[in-house]
């Protein structure tokens, strides 16, 4: 009786420890009961600052200033974007990329290609990119002087590549690997979309994504998604086009943000509210397939957020911390 209840508590511990440690992230998928928790931490740095996207980020609080003060999340976050240089233990990344702004970019010469040389540029430095969340972007695109970006071919949602596209980029990666370009000759491609469920119902968007790793839904909480129940970000939507995904096979990621903080309809914890109130009209939560990456830059009436410490529920690296605390069951 006590032999198999020692071996049950060790057992259950290990399982504890798999499912809160950064090594799950290497794991076979059917080794983890949850997704992964991502994030995008801007501005890292005082040259971010320069930015003027959704308003002047002068003065804005940076994540290299909360160094030591985000020893939870740096252990337990599974996916870091553009930024290798924080406290956070996971070298795996996810990085976007817009294909289609102009054929300078896209030449699928490997030793000329933009994609290519980003991903070359991480690997050179000791990141494993886990995802590229792709799509074509030519909307914003247009009026940040890319003059010949193209849409895709559907214009319920011109972000989705074409079956084209996807060959391209394939082959491109193929090449460049064989070239000693690369580390791996192909790499797991996770469609962007713009509508939350079109692709869910329509046969050849279908072909397109099933070429792909997954979809990568962007949740706003700003302009035409606000309010969240009839807002463009709409649960049942949402939900539509995530469960699709995820019986398909594929992967997943709600990238949820902004967020807003100093606008005169913010409440506390908005942010938590929001993915609460799609947790309980059945966005998956706790699925091998399903994750969540947080993307929380300052934009417009999200400006002004604290980057940390975690200790604080209302900064970014709070949020954070929350968050893999809900996904991956993980405590202190």
């Amino acid at each position: 009786m006590k032999t198999s209840f020692y071996k049950t508590a060790i057992t259950t511990t290990f399982g504890f420890l798999l499912s809160c440690g950064v090594a799950q992230a290497a794991a076979a998928e059917n080794d983890r009961t949850h997704g992964y928790v991502g994030l995008r931490p801007l501005p890292r740095y005082a040259a971010d600052l320069k930015t003027n996207h959704g308003g002047s980020w002068a003065g804005m609080p940076t994540f290299d200033a909360q160094a030591g003060n985000y020893p939870f999340v740096a252990e337990h976050l599974d996916l870091v974007k553009d930024w290798l240089d924080g406290d956070f233990k996971t070298k795996r990344m996810f990085f976007e990329y817009y294909w289609g702004l102009d054929k300078a970019r896209d030449d699928l010469d490997p030793e000329k290609n933009l994609l290519v040389k980003v991903l070359r540029g991480w690997e050179s430095k000791g990141g494993v990119v886990e995802h590229i969340l792709i799509c074509r972007e030519a909307r914003l695109a247009v009026a940040r002087g890319h003059l010949d970006a193209e849409l895709g071919p559907f214009k319920e949602d011109g972000r989705i590549l074409s079956t084209k596209d996807v060959t391209d980029i394939r082959a491109l990666f193929q090449s460049a690997n064989q070239k000693g370009l690369l580390k791996h000759d192909n790499y797991k491609l996770i469609q962007m979309v713009e509508e939350p469920s079109f692709f869910a119902e329509d046969a050849r968007a279908q072909e397109v994504i099933a070429m792909m790793e997954g979809i990568a839904y962007e949740c706003h909480q700003f302009n035409r998604h606000w309010p969240l129940e009839t807002g463009w970000s709409k649960p049942a939507k949402v939900i539509q086009g995530a469960r699709w995904t995820l019986a398909q096979g594929k992967e997943y990621i709600f990238y949820y943000g902004p967020v807003i903080w100093k606008s005169p309809d913010y409440y506390e914890f908005i942010e938590r509210d929001w993915l609460e109130k799609y947790w309980q009209a059945g966005l998956p939560k706790h699925h091998p397939r399903m994750h969540y990456y947080l993307n929380t830059f300052p934009h417009d009436h999200g400006r002004g957020r604290p980057v940390g410490p975690e200790s604080d529920p209302h900064s970014v690296l709070g949020l954070t911390k929350w968050l893999i605390q809900e996904i991956k069951r993980c405590r202190e």
